[in-house]
């Protein structure tokens, strides 16, 4: 029989940040009241799933999103994967205003070592393989950022991976948000057993699945995405 894998890519909690800044990978970003609020929604959400592991980005709005998680599987402890950080862009400390003149497109005219959509579904097939050579028929969950799982779900559905793409999420089925929401959960379910490289052309799950865990009274429709 095939085993079934399954990744619960879950985006952090709404961060504090009332200066409205491009705050990317810069330090000290925390969740918000309403964050913590969310993050505990989607824990919620996760009790009765058997969890064999979970990883976290390093970003610290990301491990205190884990950090729920945890409270609600207490056996495990949060680990975190560089594969899973939030995207590498020269924008970090620019007002928001600069990201939505841009149509959120944060990635055009920026070179090398910083990153375009390419380099981040890389990184997440690499920790996509991993999971599912470590994790075969089991259930692991992942916290990360938006741009990350947006770029995930494209490549997932075997759609082009760039930032014109990532805006038409809307017109995914089932992707009713049209973009990851803070402390939502996006399913990948993966048939069959990997022991192999695990990064080949049909190494794609076979469902995407996206879940909000909370209704409108946790939304912040003054977030940027």
């Amino acid at each position: 029989m095939e085993s079934t894998t399954r990744l619960l890519f879950i985006r952090h909690g709404l961060v504090h940040n009332p200066d409205n800044l491009i705050y990317g990978r810069l330090p000290g970003f925390e969740l918000s009241e309403l964050g913590h609020r969310q993050a505990q929604a989607a824990a919620a959400a996760l009790r009765a799933t058997p969890l064999a592991a979970l990883f976290s980005s390093p970003q610290l709005r990301a491990r205190q999103t884990a950090a729920h998680v945890a409270l609600q599987h207490p056996r495990l402890t949060p680990a975190t994967s560089p594969w899973l950080d939030e995207i590498h862009i020269p924008l970090e400390g620019h007002p928001l205003a600069v990201a939505a003149a841009r149509d959120w497109d944060l990635y055009a005219g920026s070179p090398p070592p910083y990153e375009q959509p390419a380099d981040i579904v890389a990184r997440i097939r690499a920790f996509v393989a991993e999971i599912r050579r470590a994790y075969a028929g089991q259930t692991v969950a992942a916290v990360t950022h938006g741009d990350v799982i947006a770029f995930a779900v494209l490549w997932a559905l075997g759609r082009p991976t760039t930032a014109a793409e990532k805006r038409a999420l809307h017109t995914i089925p089932g992707f009713y948000d049209g973009y990851p929401q803070t402390a939502s959960i996006t399913t990948f379910t993966f048939d069959g057993t990997c022991d192999g490289p695990c990064d080949g052309g049909d190494d794609r799950p076979v469902e995407v699945a996206y879940l909000r865990p909370y209704g409108a009274e946790l939304l912040d429709d003054s977030a940027p995405k």
